[in-house]
């Protein structure tokens, strides 16, 4: 075989190789990305289920809101409520559409910051949602014994929501503290298991087939 037919077949077989890599590596994105999906499907129905709660504290509280509008602590409670299930419906749709802005047919890089505008998103839903609890449980207590009972708790024992702001306050100081102690450089252990924990399985697994992706292009 002479030297230019020899080039011709190197040239040939490299081309065949750099379709056949080209083809495992669509093939392998297309297994990927619909894992990304399926392991993303929790979290979609998360979200679902909280602007359903959303919507199940939203019409109650409006209802007695506008039932008590003359003891302005009950008219409070109930504002209270009626915000914060307009809150859950809201932050809710916001993670649901970053989660519809991935384009998984996007390059790897793209993926990875849809993804962490995603993971972001949803964890100001979860402060949204889950650190008014200390001071929530308040109004939902006064809201269900006047409806349950006709009692104002807040006539008739004033000291319980003086007791729960001071517990709320002392509460949220402690979360705050806490926040910032776990994330310190000298616990860098604790702080990923914090920011894996706050991100939640579903957020967490799909970074972890994008980084699979990712290796595999480099390779």
């Amino acid at each position: 075989m002479e030297l230019d037919e020899l080039k011709s077949a190197w040239q040939v077989l490299d081309q065949r190789l750099e379709a056949s890599n080209r083809l495992q590596l669509q093939a392998l994105r297309e297994r990927k990305h619909d894992q990304l999906k399926r392991r993303l499907r929790p979290l979609f129905w998360g979200q679902v289920a909280q602007m359903v709660l959303g919507a199940l504290v939203l019409i109650p509280a409006s209802s007695f809101w506008a039932s008590n509008l003359q003891a302005w602590p009950m008219l409070l409670s109930g504002i209270v409520l009626h915000a914060y299930g307009v809150a859950l419906i809201i932050t809710g749709g916001m993670t649901l559409g970053r989660m519809r802005a991935i384009d998984h047919s996007a390059p790897v890089i793209t993926l990875q910051k849809q993804l962490a505008s995603l993971r972001r998103t949803y964890i100001l839903s979860g402060l949204w949602a889950g650190l008014p609890w200390w001071f929530l449980w308040m109004p939902i207590m006064a809201a269900l014994v006047k409806s349950g009972t006709g009692v104002n708790l807040f006539e008739t024992l004033p000291s319980i929501f003086v007791f729960g702001t001071v517990i709320g306050v002392l509460g949220l100081a402690a979360t705050w503290w806490f926040h910032h102690w776990s994330r310190d450089p000298r616990r860098p252990r604790l702080a990923k298991a914090m920011e894996d924990g706050v991100a939640g399985r579903s957020l967490h697994s799909a970074q972890a087939v994008l980084d699979e992706i990712a290796a595999f292009e480099k390779d």
